[in-house]
């Protein structure tokens, strides 16, 4: 009975000291990956992503370009160097989004692009004469620099897909700074045809400004 006793009170020390070790494991992994970003990356990228046809969600779309980046960030340089050849173009998707679906025909063929919605794109477009950046960026398969783009020109705080970005050039209080627009969704729209005419009059807007301004934009 006593042989008995201390192998029981053997056996709760065995478990105890094995659980302890493994919640201290634990805790030093999830330090560590948080410490790299991978933590931060996983959650943003389940939690923070939004299919907005998903949430019954259609923002109505306004063209204001604005200087002031969403987050506060800074441009990444993929964008401030190409604004030296042209606006960008950039549409932001994920792999289960109804709208992503509906607004990609309208996308590809304002460009003239064939791409799967799996894909990341980058293309220098000639767009009616002008020169345009145009990337196709699926948040499910992004770089950290695409993912971290994403929350920049998130211009009406919406955290969700399909967003389609326009980053042109623009005065502002003496100095030629990058601006840019956002619209959100299908676009607030009901047609096919209202959808594009939308995203058209962004990419006219940008290039117009770009055309005006780009002498005086300096980079770096």
């Amino acid at each position: 009975m006593q042989k008995m006793l201390v192998a029981q009170v053997a056996l709760l020390v065995l478990i105890a000291v094995g659980f302890g070790e493994l919640v201290f494991e634990f805790s030093v992994y999830e330090e560590l990956t948080s410490d790299f970003g991978v933590y931060d990356d996983i959650h943003d990228a389940i939690v923070s992503t939004l299919c907005l046809s998903c949430i019954k969600l259609d923002p109505v779309s306004r063209l204001d370009f604005v200087f002031e980046t969403a987050n506060g960030e800074d441009h990444p340089e993929f964008v401030l160097e190409n604004l030296t050849k042209g606006p960008l173009f950039i549409e932001y998707r994920s792999d289960v989004c109804k709208a992503c679906d509906d607004m990609a025909p309208i996308i590809k063929d304002i460009f003239k692009l064939s791409f799967e919605k799996e894909e990341t794109l980058y293309e220098l477009v000639n767009y009616n004469g002008s020169d345009v950046h145009f990337y196709h960026i699926n948040l499910d398969h992004a770089s950290k620099i695409q993912w971290d783009s994403w929350p920049i020109y998130d211009k009406d705080h919406i955290k969700g897909v399909p967003m389609f970005v326009v980053i042109t050039v623009k005065y502002n209080r003496g100095i030629i700074e990058p601006c840019y627009t956002a619209a959100y969704g299908t676009l607030g729209l009901d047609t096919d045809e209202e959808r594009r005419n939308l995203i058209t009059d962004m990419i006219d807007d940008g290039i117009g400004l770009h055309e005006d301004n780009h002498a005086g934009y300096k980079y770096p």
